[in-house]
Parts: structure tokens; C-alpha cells; sequence
């Protein structure tokens, strides 16, 4: 059935506490924003991940006007599918509106940080075939979320995110959350290890992978080129996840590092199947 998602930003502190903020990065800001809707409406109507010319989660995200109260701006998503027409069984019983808004939470949650784990998701997350389509997803949404917050500092402090079928809190972008997606701190020395595969998509070399030393997963992403030749590496590595079978890759990488020194992606230069 076809469902209207609500979504709410609300600016609060500075110039915002008199119902304004500054013209250009304000409305940057939501610009920014409404592009995340835009390409996680796309994989959630569609299947497909999009981020260049022109697509229907384009045409999905509707704007009203800003209002009073500090500042207020609500979007809407028009959805026209259901999940598990798009997706199949692993989407079976998932409300289009509560998939989207699970989406959502995770793209923004991951690009900040933080875990953001739903049961909308898990079947989906869980399925070999669309395990690294969500991570491509939060990997395209790190620049529109970055610009989202262009309006921290330029006539706002917080900007508090909510939305979904019921409006719940989504979250904060603050100062903090401003530096953590800002800075990326190369890290050029390689480093060599053996990783479970647990997300790989395979037409875009992005992914996941769980690292011990660290305790979770972490992002992988690799060039066209990479891609081509470890393709099937991970592949391999994907499926001994997948079966539970152990098989393990040995990867070299460099790192992208947030602030205070955790990685936020690898970047893959080599790989092969590590040997036991």
C-alpha cells in the first residue's frame, strides 16, 4: 500500500531561538538532508542505489515551508511499494513506512558513530544478497549528511531530527556530531589483517568487515580498479560468513579515521583468502 512518511527538523539555539537562521548555509543544511531522504527513499521504494541523475527517490521527497518555533521544517516521503515486493521474504510483514524510517535511523546513526539496529532490518541485513546494500547506502549518504549540518554554527546550535510513521526522535546533529562527520584524518600507513567478510556489495566495493581488535565491524570501501581484481575475493569471504564455514580474507589497508582516532573506513589496496 502506498504510505506518507513524516519527517520534522527543528532548529534550536541562536539565531533560530528568533525563527531564523543564516540564508545560505540554513537552507544548505536542509537541502543536505532532503538529499539523504531522497537516496534512502529510492533503495527503500525500488531496491536500487542510486545517487546520480535523474531517479524516482528524487521525485519522492516532498518540502513544505520553514515555520516558527525556533525553526521548523517538515518533509514528507510518498512511498508507492511494499517492502516485501521489492525485497521478498526477508521483507515479509514490514510496513513500507516503518522499513523507510529503519533505514533512515541507520544511515544517519552509522554516519555519526553510532549503532542503530532495528527489526525492520534484521531479515534484510541477514539476507547474503542485500547484506552490503545498506552499507554502500550510508557510504553515498556521508556527504549529504555532512552538509546537513552546515547550519550548525551559522545560526544554530542543534538541530534535532524526527520522523517515521509516529515521529519518533531520530537524532542531534550538535558541534560534536559537526566534527565527527567533518574530519577525516587519512591514516597512509598499510596494516595487514584477517577479517570475517560481513557485507559486501559487489557492483559498488563497499562493505563491511569485523574486526577482533575492535570488537564490531567497520566499513571497507575500495577503488574501480581494486574492485575488479579482489572482487571475487570477497565474494568468497561473503559466503563463508554467510554459511558460518570460518573462511577468513587477509586484507591490506590504509584507514580514514574520525577525530579521536577511531576508524571510520578501511580503504582496501590488497586482498586474498587467508590461509589457517
Amino acid at each position: 500500500m502506498p504510505a506518507i512518511v513524516p519527517y520534522r527538523l527543528k532548529l534550536t539555539g541562536d539565531l533560530a531561538d528568533d525563527h531564523q537562521f543564516e540564508g545560505y548555509d540554513g537552507y544548505m543544511a536542509l537541502a543536505g538532508f532532503a538529499w539523504t531522504l531522497s537516496l534512502v527513499a529510492n533503495y527503500a521504494d525500488s531496491g536500487k542505489i542510486r545517487q546520480r541523475g535523474e531517479f524516482d527517490g528524487r521525485h519522492a521527497v516532498r518540502a513544505k515551508a520553514p515555520e516558527e518555533g525556533s525553526v521548523i521544517a517538515d518533509f514528507f516521503v510518498k512511498l508507492t511499494n511494499n517492502p516485501a515486493d521489492v525485497f521478498g521474504s526477508v521483507a515479509e510483514g514490514a510496513a513500507s513506512g516503518s522499513f523507510l524510517d529503519a533505514l533512515v535511523r541507520r544511515v544517519i546513526n552509522k554516519n555519526l558513530g553510532q549503532t542503530a539496529d532495528d527489526e525492520a532490518l534484521a531479515r534484510l541485513l541477514a539476507n547474503r544478497a542485500r547484506t552490503g546494500d545498506v552499507e554502500a547506502l550510508v557510504a553515498i549518504t556521508e556527504a549529504p549528511i555532512r552538509q546537513a549540518h552546515s547550519v550548525i554554527g551559522s545560526g544554530a546550535e542543534e538541530m534535532l531530527i524526527s520522523g517515521g510513521i509516529n515521529i519518533n526522535p531520530i537524532a542531534t546533529f550538535d558541534e560534536s556530531t559537526k566534527e565527527y562527520v567533518k574530519q577525516n584524518v587519512e591514516d597512509n600507513h598499510e596494516i595487514t589483517k584477517a577479517f570475517s567478510v560481513s557485507a559486501f556489495n559487489a557492483n559498488s566495493g563497499y562493505g563491511s568487515v569485523f574486526d577482533q581488535d575492535h570488537g564490531h565491524v567497520i566499513p571497507f570501501s575500495m577503488k574501480r580498479d581494486k574492485l575488479r581484481q579482489f572482487r571475487q575475493v570477497f565474494s568468497w569471504g561473503l559466503d563463508q560468513y554467510s554459511n558460518r564455514t570460518g573462511g577468513k580474507i587477509s586484507a591490506t589497508f590504509t584507514r580514514i579515521l574520525a577525530m579521536d582516532g577511531r576508524p571510520k573506513r578501511y580503504v582496501i589496496h590488497r586482498a586474498e583468502r587467508a590461509t589457517t
